[in-house]
């Protein structure tokens, strides 16, 4: 992966990780207990993505204003929180987004204005 498109992306996935924990710093304690599965699936998106994808996978899910949603979600839907086998598995989230499309359709693209990037 280009350096320049390895860095976008690390930064937008820590950015989006940042985003989803102070989400859960708000919740109760019986709310994140009734989202225990998607926040482990978010936190092993966030740590596994970033080492394990490639270019063209990384330039796809940077469309998106949130990847590590597309990403969680997808492997949620095909693993829930089993994490036994995540390299193949996580291979196949990523095929399977970027061949079928699907996500395109369900989570908020970026805008061409917009490069995803927000500091903080």
């Amino acid at each position: 992966m280009s350096d320049i498109t390895k860095e976008q992306f690390q930064q937008k996935i820590e950015n989006c990780y940042t985003d989803y924990y102070n989400q859960w710093m708000q919740l109760s304690a019986t709310e994140l207990i009734q989202k225990a599965e998607e926040i482990a699936a978010v936190q092993l998106m966030a740590n596994e993505l970033p080492q394990q994808i490639s270019d063209e996978q990384a330039e796809y899910l940077l469309q998106f204003k949130n990847p590590l949603e597309v990403v969680s979600d997808g492997w949620l839907s095909e693993n829930g929180s089993d994490v036994s086998v995540i390299d193949e598995a996580l291979d196949h989230v990523l095929w399977r987004l970027i061949d079928t499309g699907d996500a395109e359709e369900m989570y908020e693209m970026e805008t061409p204005e917009s490069d995803g990037l927000h500091m903080s």
